[in-house]
């Protein structure tokens, strides 16, 4: 079975998260030239140094991406990195 929404995780070189997401908008880009399924109008993806993620976001329409502000850090948001994880991927 397939998950109903694309994912991109990208782990961030030299400790540089906001590289890191600079990488990930271009895969999510690349995402949204490659994925025929035009009915998925937002693509996510995240980036990680292991115990810090940033998420993102690509509208599609739009041509827009968002970064989200706020990073979640492991083991203190553990909880709230899978529930966002979970929340993205859905149903499996």
């Amino acid at each position: 079975m397939r998950a109903n929404q694309e994912l991109i995780v990208i782990k961030a070189k030299k400790k540089d998260i906001d590289s890191g997401f600079n990488q990930l908008a271009a895969e999510l880009i690349a995402l949204d030239k490659y994925e025929e399924n035009e009915s998925m109008e937002i693509l996510y993806g995240a980036v990680t140094l292991g115990d810090i993620w940033k998420f993102g976001t690509l509208d599609r329409k739009k041509k827009h991406i968002v970064k989200n502000i706020h990073s979640q850090t492991i083991p203190e948001e553990t909880e709230a990195v899978f529930s966002i994880l979970m929340g993205i991927i859905g149903e499996i």
